[in-house]
């Protein structure tokens, strides 16, 4: 049984993707996930972690407290009895078993996931009525949860509380979901999930950059690329500089002379698939990835690499690819066919088993990769 409940992709993408909710019962059947609460509260405590902690006051006029992580000390008897949720983002970069339940969702191009969060809520824990601006699909983990949709009001955010909640929230359709049960959701549709007791949720979610965000990075892209073409004691210069009636006024000749420099500014196909390369796999900023103590030489490196043993990825490591290029951490390589196929594999299996083989050009860049962190060596597994 697939995870759409039989649908095949091909449908799922046409009929639901980014238009309308899809209910699958036991899409992951007896889902237990990988986390519990415990552990949980430990990532919550972690400073490479986004955490935060939701507290509903039903009674109060001011009902939704929010407190953002990485958190001193977390522990269930802090807490009230009921109406609290924990969250962590990006779960696949800081514990296995998020790549792992990512895998499952390749129908969706890699290019597209966001993270994997998890919450673990209280009774009646909640973070509200809201809507998402991008796709998620709500799996079920230990525990129950309902969850009510609604495709009316105005969605209007509630400008007096702490969080992003609906100011109001009339619902048309209501689920219960039970550990392994699965409920997609395009973006824009309001959606509220309230634990019925105590329960863990895996939300995948799935990137949906603003149109602002991709032309201020690209901008920002731009400056970088085009640096070393800019002439550093280059200057604006006017030696025909006429007198002119209203000193207070940008002249003509000013702005002829800028235009004409930044009129210089020019991308290609190339440059676009370079920046969003680059720009897909970036690390957050609370990213950490720690370097190897004593990093072996790239000699040695490469010796390793003829050995036995696995050459994994980082658990943050992020890998695209391109035909003739690829793309990891926010770096952009040409490769070989033969190298592609390699940091394909890496990327989709999160390790090589050794011994592999890479040409020079290929082994100065794993190898520099190694030593930043983004790739790891393990030993060879003892057999008994």
């Amino acid at each position: 049984m697939s995870i759409l409940g039989g649908l095949a992709p091909s449908s799922f993408l046409r009929d639901h993707w980014q238009k309308r909710p899809l209910l699958v019962r036991q899409a992951f059947p007896g889902f237990s996930g990988f986390l519990d609460r415990d552990a949980l509260f430990g990532l919550a405590m972690r400073a490479d972690a986004t955490s935060r902690l939701v507290l509903e006051h039903p009674r109060r006029r001011a009902r939704w407290e929010r407190h953002d992580g990485p958190f001193g000390g977390l522990d269930a008897s802090m807490l009230p009895a009921s109406h609290w949720t924990v969250l962590v983002h990006g779960i696949e970069s800081l514990v296995r078993g998020g790549w792992e339940l990512l895998r499952e969702f390749s129908f969706i191009p890699a290019a597209r996931i966001d993270d994997v969060m998890v919450s673990y809520a209280a009774p009646g824990g909640s973070v509200g009525p809201h809507e998402d601006v991008y796709d998620v699909f709500l799996l079920q983990g230990p525990g129950r949860r309902r969850w009510q949709v609604s495709s009316s009001g105005d969605h209007v955010f509630d400008p007096d509380a702490a969080i992003k909640v609906l100011a109001s929230f009339v619902p048309d359709e209501e689920w219960l979901l039970e550990p392994g049960d699965m409920l997609y959701l395009p973006p824009g549709v309001a959606h509220w999930g309230v634990a019925d007791g105590p329960c863990l949720t895996y939300s995948i979610g799935f990137l949906a950059p603003s149109h602002e965000a991709l032309v201020q990075n690209f901008l920002g892209y731009l400056g970088e690329a085009l640096e070393p073409a800019i002439d550093p004691d280059a200057l604006y210069v006017d030696p025909d500089l006429k007198l002119q009636r209203d000193p207070l006024e940008v002249s003509d000749a000013m702005l002829a002379q800028v235009s004409s420099v930044l009129e210089t500014i020019r991308w290609d196909p190339g440059a676009i698939e370079d920046f969003v390369g680059r720009f897909l796999t970036g690390p957050k900023p609370h990213v950490i990835f720690p370097a190897p103590r004593r990093p072996l030489s790239q000699e040695a490196f490469a010796h390793r690499l003829r050995g036995r043993g696995r050459l994994r990825l980082a658990l943050p490591s992020r890998g695209l690819s391109r035909p003739g290029r690829l793309f990891l951490n926010g770096e952009a390589h040409r490769a070989s066919r033969a190298t592609l196929g390699l940091f394909r594999q890496l990327v989709r299996d999160r390790a090589l088993a050794l011994p592999v083989s890479l040409a020079a050009g290929a082994l100065a860049i794993f190898y520099a990769w190694y030593a930043a962190g983004y790739l790891v060596l393990d030993p060879a597994r003892r057999t008994a």
